[in-house]
């Protein structure tokens, strides 16, 4: 089935300036009793590029006490980032807000405003997703880390408690503009989406969540394709063309997701996505030549979020599951675009992926998924109809449960579990000009159930500044989008 493009995908694509964010932490009352810091007393730093890697580091001792209850993580991704801290109650999956906390990085949006140097338009719309990516925030042991893409770097904080989380350092990503992080074992890699895009890999230290560059970065080549050898726009990339996520495969690979191979100088003509797998030298962490899986039968799918199931099989959403049609002479405005979907593919041991089946959500602007191995569900956000849908994947059917099994979430973005499967959380933007947006962002709380259903049990606000807010407290009215979404 093919839709009219509706004019508020262009609220995805819209690019931002930042600037130097101040260290500074927001408690509420519950949680002003702690010591949280936002940076340290002492910081050694060293000045960087935008293309090397620098560290800060403090001198704060590390946490020696084990970390008791849960939390739930978000940024807020505005020039001056900070973390969002809320407890998470592990009987009813109820959250409430603890602390917030200063990155001292700097958070962005993607391009794709329009004029050059694109080659084609977009409406000046508000930012719903402003990186375009998955896994912007991550949990590793008892370290937290998230990307700061306006100033190419990754902050890590200290875990102390459900409620308190300690500034440890912030770190070059070895490119421009990091979108998402993935770890296994301590070792790290994180991508970054702007110029030809990059990984570039770490050593992780659980001792004082401490990052350590492996070598230098690895580029994706983005600079290719038929209209042009460079790549447009350089930073920020152009957000339905530039790599989505960084993880691990199940057998300790590297796969990254990019939207349109060879970057968005691409567009308004047709645009292949791939999947790119890069072999992890065991021995240094290092990682080799890819293996690229080309999805050459529907271009413009765009493969965004992806995870993986029970039997190793990769799960991965496709922004158009069907494709789409463009006309170059009326520019992005004139697409026509088909509903998400859901494809299945499994590896051939050497780096490359076949599909064995496709599923299409029925929704539109699917970008996001959460796989639940307890009940074999997938859960994907679908921004474009503000819904939730269903998946149930078993290695036999894979199947669509409910295009619409949550509604009324405005813009959802990321998605995260429980660790027992018990509640699914969704970050709701509620970005203005989106269908039910408010300005006021959320986290939607539901429970899940055995039939892949799910009930919601909360919506909270508390921490979230409105779009007006956010808007004022920046001294150049910058307004980034709130993303990422992460469980400890």
């Amino acid at each position: 089935m093919k839709l009219s493009f509706p004019t508020f995908l262009a609220a995805a694509l819209v690019g931002s300036a930042a600037h130097a964010a101040k260290p500074r932490v927001r408690m509420t009352p519950k949680s002003a009793g702690k010591a949280a810091k936002s940076s340290p007393d002492t910081t050694t730093s060293t000045t960087s590029t935008t293309t090397t890697t620098s560290t800060t580091t403090t001198t704060a001792a590390p946490r020696v006490a084990t970390p008791t209850g849960s939390a739930l993580y978000t940024m807020t991704n505005q020039p001056d980032n900070e973390i969002l801290v809320y407890s998470r109650d592990v009987s009813d999956g109820q959250l409430t807000f603890a602390q917030s906390v200063s990155t001292t990085g700097s958070g962005s949006t993607i391009a794709g405003n329009g004029g050059p140097p694109t080659n084609f338009a977009l409406p000046p719309l508000p930012a719903v997703d402003p990186l375009t990516s998955q896994s912007a925030i991550l949990v590793a042991g008892d370290c937290l880390l998230n990307v700061n893409a306006g100033s190419n770097e990754v902050s890590t904080f200290r875990i102390h408690s459900s409620i308190e989380i300690e500034f440890a350092g912030i770190f070059g990503s070895g490119g421009l503009f990091p979108v998402s992080i993935a770890e296994r074992d301590d070792l790290v890699y994180v991508l970054n989406g702007g110029g030809n895009g990059s990984i570039q890999g770490y050593t992780l230290s659980q001792f004082n969540c401490g990052l350590r560059p492996i070598g230098d970065a690895v580029e994706l080549d983005q600079g290719g394709g038929p209209t042009s050898a460079e790549v447009t726009p350089f930073n920020p990339p152009f957000g339905v063309a530039s790599p989505a996520q960084v993880g691990f495969t199940p057998d300790g690979n590297i796969l990254v997701t990019v939207k349109a191979l060879g970057g968005g100088q691409n567009y308004p003509l047709a645009a292949v996505g791939g999947l790119l797998v890069f072999p992890i030298d065991p021995a240094t962490g290092a990682a080799g030549h890819p293996h690229t899986t080309e999805i050459t039968d529907r271009p413009g799918s765009a493969p965004f979020a992806f995870d993986f199931d029970h039997d190793g099989r990769l799960l991965l959403i496709e922004l158009f599951g069907e494709g789409y049609l463009v006309d170059p002479s009326n520019g992005f405005n004139n697409l026509e675009a088909g509903f998400g979907g859901l494809s299945v593919w499994e590896a051939d041991g050497i780096g490359d992926y076949t599909e064995v089946s496709r599923t299409s959500t029925e929704q539109f602007l699917t970008c996001w998924l959460e796989y639940v191995p307890q009940n074999h569900c997938v859960y994907t956000s679908n921004t474009g109809f503000a819904s939730v849908s269903a998946f149930t994947v078993d290695g036999q059917a894979d199947a669509l449960v409910d295009s619409t099994a949550a509604t009324g979430v405005a813009g959802p973005l990321d998605l995260v579990a429980s660790p027992d499967g018990n509640f699914l959380y969704v970050l709701s933007p509620s970005v203005l000009g989106l269908p039910g947006g408010t300005g006021q962002p959320s986290v939607v709380v539901y429970q899940t159930a055995d039939d892949c259903g799910l009930e919601q049990v909360q919506a909270i606000e508390d921490g979230f500044d409105t779009e007006e807010a956010r808007r004022d407290a920046d001294p150049n009215g910058v307004l980034n989008g709130v993303l990422g979404l992460v469980v400890w």
